[in-house]
């Protein structure tokens, strides 16, 4: 009877450290956010960067700022940090990321309630300085308390290093799918 109730000691310690640290990463980062884009080949519309922000904490949270960054592989930033050690702190943001931003949220506040999903989108117009240079963006949303949160990385969609240049030619297969030919 005595290592029946060692082992259920045991189980109900695990089970409350798991809860505890769950409750502890749902602290840290108390938002999903998951990154996307569309691409698209008609003419009148244009390619979308959008994410899917919700909210797992038990209270409301309000968002200030929501941005898409360009941003480099981490290999890349380590090698750059390697070759310029003594870079000064406030410089490193652009080691990290593209100067270019791309502004999700519209008004400025937005309040998630408990459970709630939103999802933000920002169109690309053909410009050279809507460009992304970087091979990777992520999502950053800026809350209330200060606090910042990333989202993963995703890989950019080449077509988006040259927009407002010359495209490759777009041609179409026997099936009627479009296709990319080089010039």
């Amino acid at each position: 009877m005595e290592t029946f109730l060692k082992y259920v000691g045991a189980v109900s310690a695990i089970v409350a450290a798991i809860f505890a640290a769950r409750k502890f990463y749902y602290w840290i980062r108390p938002i999903r956010i998951e990154p996307s884009f569309k691409l698209v080949l008609d003419k009148p519309n244009k390619d979308e960067i959008g994410a899917s922000i919700v909210n797992r904490s038990n209270e409301s949270i309000y968002i200030i700022n929501c941005v898409a960054r360009g941003t480099y592989s981490s290999k890349y930033i380590i090698f750059r940090h390697l070759r310029h050690p003594l870079t000064p702190l406030r410089l490193f943001q652009n080691v990290r990321f593209s100067p270019v931003c791309y502004r999700l949220l519209n008004e400025d506040t937005l309040k998630l309630e408990p459970n709630q999903q939103v999802n933000l989108k920002c169109e690309l117009y053909e410009h050279p300085l809507n460009a992304m240079y970087t091979p990777y963006f992520l999502i950053e949303v800026t809350l209330s308390s200060g606090k910042i949160i990333r989202s993963k990385k995703l890989v950019a969609p080449a077509r988006w290093n040259y927009l407002n240049k010359i495209r490759p030619n777009l041609g179409t297969t026997a099936d009627g799918a479009k296709t990319a030919r080089r010039c």
